[in-house]
């Protein structure tokens, strides 16, 4: 398939927003270059300048396929939207050269720690890893998901939390990606793992990251949406964005066990507002927030299951 590449140049307050819309439209991967600006008449097209400290690029893809005006007018219109704020803002678009824009993300794949218990990397990667680090091995390929954007990181962190509550339990990875969370949840202990997508794309990388780490006979992907999976989870986790986790919340009640917990993530914090509003019409109580450059996850039960809040560890 044919890629563009899609850079947007946008004020640095804004381009969490930026990478989210990107995100959203189907970019598989987000760059951000902070105090560069766009000169498209330039390759590269992008030139660092420290007097542009304002201005922050990011820069995704987008496949060509029939929905790419759309996505560009949608595009456009969202730095129109900008009004004064946007004064500068730019887009631009090319064809992505003849080297593989899916394998361009690997020089920003990095071994990434998370804490004392979590260590994620690559599999060109294959330094000893430290007997106190429970390992996981991840090739994202196409699909979304290393650890390293925020809303991702965030959900990493709350599995970690609740890991030693949800010993041998089932999780159902709602958006699964490269399956990282699915993934990351069997390593800290849970015993078993459904997720769930709808990009026809990411499960080969999924059922290839799972027996990458040993993990394929604990596993099930499905390509889909998330009411074709029955049966209740004592753990959902939902790493989106905020329209599908406001539509899909009525339903996710039913699916968890008593005491379940559902953990959110793709929320840009301008959006939390919206998100709490829907978790309290949903029937769902907060029980633990967290934030991390300009994104937010949360740690939901249901209102009524009276259940303390436990402990992060």
């Amino acid at each position: 398939m044919q890629w563009w590449d899609i850079y947007l140049q946008v004020p640095e307050s804004v381009s969490d927003a930026a990478s989210a819309s990107l995100q959203e439209l189907g970019s598989t991967a987000v760059v951000f270059y902070e105090q560069t600006r766009l000169d498209p008449q330039r390759d590269p097209c992008l030139v660092t300048d420290p007097s542009a400290a304002i201005w922050t690029v990011v820069h995704g893809a987008l496949p060509c396929d029939a929905l790419l005006p759309q996505h560009l007018t949608a595009l456009q219109d969202w730095l129109t939207g900008l009004g004064e704020d946007g004064v500068g803002a730019q887009l631009h678009t090319r064809p992505v050269p003849n080297d593989d824009y899916l394998t361009r993300w690997q020089q920003f794949f990095q071994p990434l720690c998370l804490g004392e218990r979590l260590l994620i990397r690559p599999p060109w990667e294959t330094a000893p890893v430290p007997a106190h680090l429970t390992c996981l091995t991840l090739n994202p390929g196409p699909a979304f998901g290393t650890g390293t954007h925020p809303s991702t990181h965030l959900c990493l962190l709350l599995l970690i939390a609740y890991a030693a509550a949800y010993q041998g339990s089932t999780v159902l990875d709602v958006g699964c990606g490269s399956g990282i969370l699915s993934l990351a949840a069997l390593q800290l202990g849970w015993s078993q793992a459904v997720g769930v997508d709808m990009d026809s794309q990411a499960l080969p990388v999924a059922l290839e990251n799972a027996a990458l780490n040993g993990l394929q006979e604990r596993v099930r992907f499905l390509q889909g949406s998330w009411p074709q999976v029955t049966g209740q989870f004592p753990c959902i986790v939902a790493n989106i964005y905020l329209g599908p986790l406001v539509e899909m919340l009525p339903s996710l009640a039913p699916m968890l066990t008593p005491g379940g917990l559902l953990l959110l993530s793709g929320i840009i914090t301008a959006q939390e507002p919206t998100m709490l509003l829907a978790v309290e019409q949903a029937g769902f109580a907060v029980q633990h927030r967290v934030e991390e450059d300009g994104w937010v996850a949360l740690a939901l039960r249901r209102a009524g299951d009276g259940v303390p809040p436990t402990p992060l560890t």
